[in-house]
Protein backbone atom coordinates (compact mmCIF):
# COMPACT_ATOMS: atom_id res chain seq x y z
CA UNK A 1 0.00 0.00 0.00
CA UNK A 2 2.87 2.39 0.79
CA UNK A 3 4.39 1.93 -2.65
CA UNK A 4 0.98 2.69 -4.18
CA UNK A 5 0.92 6.00 -2.28
CA UNK A 6 4.39 6.85 -3.57
CA UNK A 7 3.21 6.26 -7.14
CA UNK A 8 0.14 8.45 -6.60
CA UNK A 9 2.30 11.20 -5.09
CA UNK A 10 4.76 10.86 -7.95
CA UNK A 11 1.90 11.07 -10.47
CA UNK A 12 0.70 14.27 -8.86
CA UNK A 13 4.24 15.64 -8.90
CA UNK A 14 4.61 14.85 -12.61
CA UNK A 15 1.25 16.42 -13.42
CA UNK A 16 2.17 19.51 -11.43
CA UNK A 17 5.53 19.96 -13.08
CA UNK A 18 4.43 19.16 -16.62
CA UNK A 19 0.94 20.69 -16.63
CA UNK A 20 0.05 24.06 -18.04
CA UNK A 21 0.86 27.00 -15.80
CA UNK A 22 -1.82 29.61 -15.48
CA UNK A 23 0.52 32.39 -14.39
CA UNK A 24 1.69 35.11 -16.74
CA UNK A 25 5.27 34.84 -15.56
CA UNK A 26 7.60 32.27 -17.02
CA UNK A 27 7.62 29.12 -14.92
CA UNK A 28 11.21 28.77 -13.62
CA UNK A 29 10.87 24.98 -13.54
CA UNK A 30 10.04 24.86 -17.24
CA UNK A 31 12.47 27.63 -18.12
CA UNK A 32 15.31 25.62 -16.57
CA UNK A 33 14.10 22.32 -18.04
CA UNK A 34 13.95 20.83 -14.53
CA UNK A 35 11.49 18.05 -15.38
CA UNK A 36 13.70 16.16 -17.78
CA UNK A 37 17.05 15.97 -16.02
CA UNK A 38 16.42 12.88 -13.85
CA UNK A 39 15.12 9.38 -14.45
CA UNK A 40 11.71 8.45 -13.08
CA UNK A 41 13.33 6.01 -10.69
CA UNK A 42 15.54 8.73 -9.19
CA UNK A 43 12.67 11.22 -8.98
CA UNK A 44 10.72 8.68 -6.91
CA UNK A 45 13.76 7.91 -4.76
CA UNK A 46 14.49 11.57 -3.99
CA UNK A 47 10.80 12.34 -3.45
CA UNK A 48 10.42 9.43 -1.02
CA UNK A 49 13.52 10.44 0.91
CA UNK A 50 12.16 13.97 1.38
CA UNK A 51 8.42 13.43 1.84
CA UNK A 52 8.49 9.95 3.40
CA UNK A 53 11.46 7.86 4.51
CA UNK A 54 14.24 6.39 2.49
CA UNK A 55 17.72 6.95 1.20
CA UNK A 56 19.01 8.24 -2.10
CA UNK A 57 21.41 5.98 -3.97
CA UNK A 58 24.73 7.33 -5.20
CA UNK A 59 23.49 7.12 -8.80
CA UNK A 60 20.42 9.20 -8.00
CA UNK A 61 22.58 11.64 -6.01
CA UNK A 62 24.67 12.21 -9.13
CA UNK A 63 21.48 12.87 -11.10
CA UNK A 64 20.21 15.24 -8.41
CA UNK A 65 23.46 17.22 -8.47
CA UNK A 66 23.19 17.29 -12.27
CA UNK A 67 19.69 18.69 -11.86
CA UNK A 68 21.10 21.55 -9.83
CA UNK A 69 20.16 23.09 -6.52
CA UNK A 70 17.86 25.67 -8.13
CA UNK A 71 15.71 22.98 -9.75
CA UNK A 72 15.81 20.80 -6.62
CA UNK A 73 14.53 23.63 -4.44
CA UNK A 74 11.98 24.80 -7.00
CA UNK A 75 10.49 21.32 -7.37
CA UNK A 76 10.28 20.81 -3.61
CA UNK A 77 8.57 24.19 -3.14
CA UNK A 78 6.20 23.48 -6.04
CA UNK A 79 5.25 20.15 -4.47
CA UNK A 80 4.57 21.84 -1.13
CA UNK A 81 2.06 24.12 -2.90
CA UNK A 82 -0.03 21.08 -3.81
CA UNK A 83 -3.08 20.65 -1.54
CA UNK A 84 -2.16 16.98 -1.03
CA UNK A 85 0.87 18.13 0.95
CA UNK A 86 -0.76 20.95 2.92
CA UNK A 87 -0.59 18.95 6.16
CA UNK A 88 3.19 18.57 5.93
CA UNK A 89 5.34 20.76 8.11
CA UNK A 90 7.05 22.98 5.54
CA UNK A 91 10.10 23.61 7.70
CA UNK A 92 10.62 19.86 8.19
CA UNK A 93 10.29 19.17 4.45
CA UNK A 94 12.67 22.00 3.52
CA UNK A 95 15.13 20.73 6.13
CA UNK A 96 14.93 17.18 4.75
CA UNK A 97 15.37 18.53 1.21
CA UNK A 98 18.50 20.40 2.32
CA UNK A 99 19.81 17.26 4.05
CA UNK A 100 19.30 15.22 0.87
CA UNK A 101 21.05 17.89 -1.20
CA UNK A 102 23.98 18.09 1.23
CA UNK A 103 24.33 14.31 1.35
CA UNK A 104 24.36 14.17 -2.43
CA UNK A 105 26.99 16.90 -2.72
CA UNK A 106 29.23 14.80 -0.48
CA UNK A 107 28.65 11.79 -2.72
CA UNK A 108 29.57 13.96 -5.70
CA UNK A 109 32.84 14.95 -4.02
CA UNK A 110 33.76 11.31 -3.53
CA UNK A 111 33.94 10.77 -7.27
CA UNK A 112 37.41 11.38 -8.57
CA UNK A 113 37.65 12.81 -12.07
CA UNK A 114 38.79 10.43 -14.77
CA UNK A 115 42.24 11.29 -16.08
CA UNK A 116 42.35 12.55 -19.61
CA UNK A 117 44.48 10.58 -22.07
Amino acid sequence: MASFNVYIAFGVLVIMTSGAVMARDVDPIKANNCETKMTTHCVIEVFASIFKTGIVSDNCCHQLIGLGQFCHNALVKKTLQNPLFKNNDTSVILSKAAQVWNKCTLVGEDVSPTPSP
